[in-house]
């Protein structure tokens, strides 16, 4: 006689005892991971809480050195005077945006990056404008940088008073003036060096005085330091050294006055 036993293993009763010890164990553990997580942050957390307080108090980190990197022109007494305040400070305390405000009104200073070092080191890059020119203004003689900014006044002391001199420009004239140095620099320093002194005429000319010359040369910013060369050789052929003014404003021509006649070089 054959018996089957599918059936009677399938629906034998559930150790439901068995079952609510296991789940009780499985809730046991979830607890025991949830409160060593909490634990794990709450130690976490009050370590670096107390790192912070020591940070923003221990006398440590107060700093006791500044650093300075890329200063030529700005006057190293001046910069002291801003930056002594931060001695002492706490080096996490101290704002760099304040530093950088602090420094950004003296004159010479166009970019400023600074870096704190542990413990107790400021380090502070400076990086100076670049004068192009020199601004006539009344009395004064300003240093101008490849935007127009007239950033300080000349002195005997800092950058250089060797640079050409802008005369009679302001707003647009002073822009284009500008704009024209900053080319010639770029093309030809020779002959950007030639040049004392240059004042705007309207609508698109200068007159530029040649140190070597010693004349005035006439011209605009089309083809400037290629016509300035072609006025050179034509003086060295002619074997004339000494012009009243040239001009160089036409396409097709030099104009140069002698200072006892006048001819046209074609």
């Amino acid at each position: 006689m054959n018996f089957d036993t599918t059936a009677s293993r399938f629906l034998r009763p559930t150790d439901v005892a068995r079952l609510r010890r296991n789940q009780r164990r499985i809730q046991v553990q979830r607890l025991a991971i949830i409160i060593r997580n909490a634990l794990l942050a709450a130690v976490l957390a009050a370590a670096a809480l107390w790192a912070w307080r020591q940070t923003q108090a221990s006398a440590r980190f107060a700093v006791r050195t500044i650093e300075l990197a890329g200063v030529v022109h700005t006057p190293r007494a001046a910069i002291e005077s801003v930056t002594r305040q931060y001695v002492g400070l706490n080096l996490f305390r101290i704002d760099i945006a304040r530093v950088q405000r602090d420094l950004a009104h003296l004159g010479w200073v166009k970019r400023i990056d600074i870096e704190k070092t542990i413990p107790d080191t400021l380090r502070i890059k400076i990086t100076e404008r670049a004068p192009v020119a020199l601004l006539r203004d009344g009395e004064r003689l300003l240093y101008v940088d490849d935007e127009g900014t007239g950033f300080a006044e000349l002195a005997p002391s800092v950058g250089d008073d060797d640079l050409p001199v802008i005369v009679d420009a302001q707003g647009d004239e002073l822009a284009r003036t500008i704009a024209m140095l900053r080319e010639l620099r770029a093309r030809d320093r020779e002959l950007y060096a030639r040049v004392s002194e240059v004042r705007p005429i309207p609508p698109r000319g200068f007159a530029l005085f040649d140190r070597q010359l010693g004349a005035f040369v006439y011209a605009d910013a089309d083809r400037l330091a290629e016509k300035w060369r072609s006025l050179y050789a034509i003086l060295r052929a002619e074997n004339q050294p000494h012009i009243e003014y040239a001009d160089l404003r036409f396409a097709d021509r030099v104009i140069v006055k002698a200072l006892e006649t006048s001819h046209v070089q074609n």
